[in-house]
């Protein structure tokens, strides 16, 4: 919010508002811009979905209130007004309308609306039935924003849909509507990826729940709402059934009380008629989880021709690459076992993709402007050996920063050189438990239709644009295609992510798809680097799992040995890439959980010694994993040292390694944790420069800032808002320019007293136009943006992942 919330009246009317429901409690004010247009672009694709007027209202005010917190004001009075026009009474609007005119500091309009509505809603105009109305629909629009903040909002969202649900004077409509609403969250809740971060789930209640109000909605709804209450019991069902052994499901399917999901499926394609995309997109998808492919054709087929989606031509392009790999029995890997011959296996027939492509000696730019070209693997001429070629085991170096010092900048050359050599068979194995992965097949059908629907869909946009880019990358890499061209399709998915579970999880995929290409293009050290740290998810997500069910693999039967083939995708995906470890297979001498920790522990040690970063991450996953302690200094340390090399291979690959360093070095031990990573400090008439540099810490790093016009609370004084901020933030960085220094510059020795005070983070500044440096920032870490523009033929360009990593650098808090 702006300065103009800082005067009583306007803090006062503020509060009057707060009185009635509204969405700025919601905790979207601590979001970062880039996942705001994303939850934006989302929200906007269910307008085709819903015809109801309470559904409708339900997505404009969304809207409308995020239109809002990006600034947008003339998109959000737009839909707060078709909002008025269908319901003149809608509390939501009228509480987010009072806001905007807050925003703009247009008081005395915004006092006039609060007086007309609550005249309105005053006593003698209306009765307690219809306040209690009006309420309970607010309460419904709420509850449907939370079921789309996320999971951590769901159990919030779910006590707002059962308050509707209790006034007693709801109609017919929008009793519905909220039923089906409280159903469908009840739903997402039972997916293995959000369960986990529910408090109090389980797994019985919420599926118990959810098919009592999807049968309701069966017995009242229409045509429309039936069909999909049908599909939504059957998909509902289809998740429950995760949790349960299988001789709970038997017991289930025999039940003659319980319809099983075929045929909830059969019933919503009855229903339906074949008139009702979305129950048709949905029933393909589920015919293609079941291998049904050629049935699953034809219905996604038949939705696409009724409203083409994006999901329907990613589930199609989905449905082509499955028939091509269960069509494809996977061989096992034959590498070339003189070192001195290994060739990239491409199939292209350009000769020189293949004179591009590196080996294990192949020098790989490290240049901003080379990967801002997507030119990920511009490469020069083999040159000799790495004078640390042949140096196995190093001596240990300088504990603390003096130790990363040294790491920081030769830690790439550390790397051990003769990996493929002392591990060439255990990689042999990795690339024959990939399978298909690094199967290729130029002149398949199937794969060319699965690449023509994955383009259709990225062109439309979708909700996890990251998921279609992923799959054509891999549809790509099978065709043969050129893997500089493959890499830039799995960096784009990494840029267009966000925090959900899916893009973990696809994350995850992604890392594991990048790193087995390196191995298959015989680029043995970065493929390690990945697969490592697909090593580190892997167990990390297997830790946080709440064990519902008895049977479900634990990572430490994978270690022991105790497991050899099992069916759950974290845990086959652990033990396929355990390999990459030299430790593996474990000695048999260590049975025990005791004797497991001792030895993670002792491999720690020795990895710490020759500075094996990677690995030395990894098993320090593994013993945190366990519940053992680790040496905190020692891992922000290896940390840095392994964002150092994951930054040579990619920055975006980098940024999430990034954001966990950052997190780890930055943040104080304690109950204490900074909310913000950076505090970007300007005056209000650089807001240019400022969002800048928003972005590129945001979208390019993955950090997460706190600025004024997102992220001050409206009601405090300029200088309570600064210390709030500066409170959850570990860094501060300030926008440096002529009117920076006349407006704002008394608070930057304030800043700088604060953060060595509390002893943890540090204070730089970005200089725009050569503006001198003011003494204020003696000892500070001051960047020149001027330094990085190229200037040629007139125009200035702007080297912008030198910037990036300048700024970056300057934020670490390294002495």
């Amino acid at each position: 919010m702006q300065s103009t919330f800082y005067n009583p009246e306007a803090r006062q009317l503020w509060r009057r508002f707060q009185t009635f429901p509204n969405l700025a409690d919601l905790g979207t004010g601590e979001w970062r811009r880039t996942d705001l247009i994303r939850l934006l672009h989302r929200v906007e694709r269910k307008r085709e979905d819903y015809s109801s007027p309470v559904l409708q209202n339900q997505v404009e005010n969304m809207l409308g209130f995020l239109y809002f917190k990006l600034n947008m004001t003339k998109e959000a009075k737009g839909c707060l007004g078709r909002v008025k026009d269908r319901d003149p009474t809608n509390i939501i609007a009228f509480t987010t309308r009072g806001y905007i005119l807050l925003e703009h500091n247009r008081l005395t309009q915004a006092k006039i609306v609060l007086e007309e509505f609550e005249g309105k809603i005053s006593p003698g105009k209306t009765t307690e039935e219809e306040v209690g109305l009006r309420k309970a629909i607010a309460s419904g629009e709420k509850a449907f924003c939370c079921s789309q903040l996320g999971p951590k909002c769901f159990k919030k969202g779910i006590e707002l849909y059962e308050n509707a649900l209790s006034c007693p004077v709801l109609d017919a409509d929008c009793r519905l509507v909220i039923k089906f609403g409280l159903g469908l969250l009840l739903s997402k809740c039972l997916d293995e990826n959000v369960c986990g971060q529910i408090k109090g789930f389980d797994p019985d209640s919420f599926y118990g729940k959810a098919r009592d109000v999807f049968l309701g909605v069966v017995t009242e709804g229409t045509m429309v709402m039936v069909a999909r209450a049908w599909l939504l019991i059957g998909e509902t069902q289809v998740r429950y059934f995760h949790f349960l052994s299988k001789p709970e499901q038997e017991l289930m399917k025999k039940m003659a009380s319980h319809q099983t999901a075929e045929e909830c499926f059969a019933k919503a394609e009855a229903t339906a008629q074949g008139k009702d995309a979305f129950v048709l997109e949905r029933l393909g998808r589920y015919l293609r989880l079941c291998k049904k492919f050629t049935a699953a054709i034809a219905t996604l087929e038949q939705a696409l021709e009724l409203r083409p989606t994006s999901f329907a031509y990613h589930e199609v392009g989905l449905v082509y690459l499955e028939k091509w790999t269960s069509s494809k029995k996977p061989r096992p890997y034959r590498p070339t076992r003189n070192r001195e011959d290994v060739k990239p296996r491409l199939k292209s027939s350009a000769k020189a993709s293949q004179v591009n492509t590196p080996t294990s000696r192949t020098k790989v730019a490290r240049s901003g402007t080379d990967f801002n070209r997507r030119d990920v693997w511009h490469s020069v001429k083999p040159g000799p050996p790495e004078p640390h070629a042949t140096q196995q085991l190093l001596p240990k170096s300088a504990s603390g920063a003096a130790r990363l010092k040294g790491a920081r900048s030769d830690c790439v050359l550390k790397f051990e050189a003769n990996t493929d050599a002392m591990k060439r068979g255990q990689i042999d194995r990795i690339l024959t438990a990939a399978g298909n992965l690094v199967l290729k097949d130029v002149i398949s059908p199937l794969l060319k239709k699965a690449r023509e629907y994955f383009v259709k869909a990225l062109e439309l946009g979708g909700n996890s644009p990251y998921m279609i880019l992923k799959n054509l990358a891999r549809t790509k890499y099978s065709l043969g295609t050129d893997p500089s061209e493959v890499f830039g399709v799995l960096e784009q998915a990494l840029r267009s992510g966000d925090r959900s579970p899916q893009f973990r999880k696809c994350a995850r995929s992604v890392l594991e798809l990048w790193g087995v290409y390196l191995l298959d293009q015989s680029d043995i050290e970065r493929g390690k680097v990945l697969l490592c740290k697909v090593l580190e998810m892997c167990v990390t997500e297997m830790a946080q799992v709440v064990p519902i069910q008895s049977d479900k693999v634990s990572f430490r039967d994978i270690l022991l040995g105790r497991e050899k083939k099992p069916t759950e995708e974290l845990a086959a995906t652990l033990l396929r890439y355990l390999p990459v470890l030299k430790c593996y297979p474990l000695p048999s001498s260590v049975g025990t959980d005791d004797q497991l920790l001792a030895h993670l522990s002792q491999l720690m040690d020795t990895c710490d010694e020759s500075n094996d970063f990677c690995e030395a991450k990894v098993y320090r996953t593994f013993l945190t994993a366990f519940g053992g302690i680790v040496d905190r200094h020692l891992s922000t340390e290896c940390d840095l040292a392994v964002a150092c090399i994951q930054a040579d291979i990619n920055e975006v690959i980098a940024s999430d390694v990034y954001r966990e360093t950052f997190h780890a070095s930055v943040t104080p031990p304690g109950a204490h944790s900074c909310r913000y990573n950076v505090f970007i400090m300007y005056d209000p008439k650089d807001q240019v420069y400022a969002d800048e540099l928003v972005k590129l810490l945001e979208v390019d790093c993955g950090l997460h800032c706190c600025y004024e016009s997102r992220d001050f609370e409206p009601g405090l004084f300029p200088m309570d808002n600064i210390d709030r901020c500066l409170s959850r933030s570990c860094c501060v960085l300030h926008v440096v320019t002529l009117t920076y220094a006349r407006n704002c510059l008394q608070h930057a020795e304030k800043t700088r007293r604060q953060v060595n005070e509390r002893e943890h983070g540090c204070v730089a500044a970005v200089v725009y136009k050569h503006y001198p440096v003011p003494r204020e920032f003696e000892g500070c870490t001051v960047i020149d943006s001027e330094d990085f523009f190229d200037s040629s033929q007139g125009q200035k360009t702007r080297r912008w992942g030198e910037f990036r990593k300048a700024v970056f650098r300057a934020l670490l808090p390294l002495k």
